[in-house]
């Protein structure tokens, strides 16, 4: 535990060196946050029945008012650079992520100059979220949503009759976006009590409903779908897909979405992508 954790110090301190140092000045130790970061994530680690460990993913750093002022006023994206900081270092070292690291910045007149307090936590729980996504789609009694579509960006529609399908750029998923931003198997959308739930898994460039970035929504008509550049628009209706939409043909027939290979523990790498 001991060589994981000084890794995953050296990861965020190699971070913290460049441009972050430069932003803070020589007040506030980038050695020190790094620390104090690695101490905290690694602490709050939670491991699945396969060993899979999954980091906090939100983090609260609290800082002496005058230090956290100058934090803010020299380096007001400060909370950004931070979470793709943890996130970076996060993959690197093998850690899963349910969702993109949070940030809250918060001033104590109790500290001294300099000192710094960090705690983390995880906003839901890791564990449900990979049961969650180890369902099997063959599950008897399935309730499909009624006349569920997709209308893709370009006009064409995709009737959701099946209770899982996988989206992404590889060509045997159910769904195939082809753009270079876009994951081999990017997003997963799987019914879940009678509704679609979209799921994340786990892509570079993340997935957003309705302009937030998700990793997973359960989805309302109207909603909007982000990957990459490309927008999907969730609907439903008895009598299905609108006529003016060309229904949409995968350019090679696609794999049950339950016998692809997904990644559904960690954010994509760029080998992996």
């Amino acid at each position: 535990m001991r060589e994981q954790l000084s890794k995953l110090e050296s990861q965020l301190e190699n971070l913290f060196e460049g441009s972050l140092a430069k932003l803070i000045g020589e007040e506030i130790s980038a050695g020190t946050l790094a620390s104090q970061l690695a101490r905290t994530m690694e602490d709050g680690l939670r491991r699945d029945e396969a060993g899979n460990a999954y980091a906090p993913n939100e983090f609260a750093l609290t800082l002496h008012p005058d230090d956290a002022k100058r934090m803010v006023d020299q380096a007001p994206d400060i909370q950004a650079t931070l979470s793709e900081s943890l996130a970076q270092a996060a993959q690197r070292c093998g850690y899963s992520l349910t969702q993109q690291p949070s940030i809250t910045l918060a001033s104590d007149p109790t500290l001294a100059p300099r000192e710094i307090r960090v705690i983390s936590w995880h906003s839901s729980n890791p564990l449900e979220f990979t049961k969650a996504m180890e369902r099997q789609p063959q599950e008897q009694g399935v309730l499909l949503p009624k006349g569920a579509f997709l209308i893709l960006g370009d006009g064409r529609h995709y009737a959701l009759d099946q209770p899982v399908i996988n989206v992404g750029r590889r060509i045997d998923n159910q769904i195939v976006l082809e753009d270079a931003h876009v994951s081999r198997t990017h997003a997963q959308l799987r019914v879940r009590d009678g509704r679609f739930v979209i799921f994340d898994l786990g892509s570079t460039g993340g997935t957003q409903v309705n302009g937030r970035k998700v990793k997973q929504h359960i989805l309302r008509p109207g909603d909007v779908i982000t990957i990459s550049e490309l927008r999907l628009v969730y609907g439903e209706d008895d009598g299905g897909p609108p006529d003016t939409a060309t229904a949409y043909t995968p350019p090679f027939p696609p794999r049950p979405a339950g016998d692809q290979e997904t990644e559904t523990d960690g954010w994509d790498n760029e080998e992996g992508r």
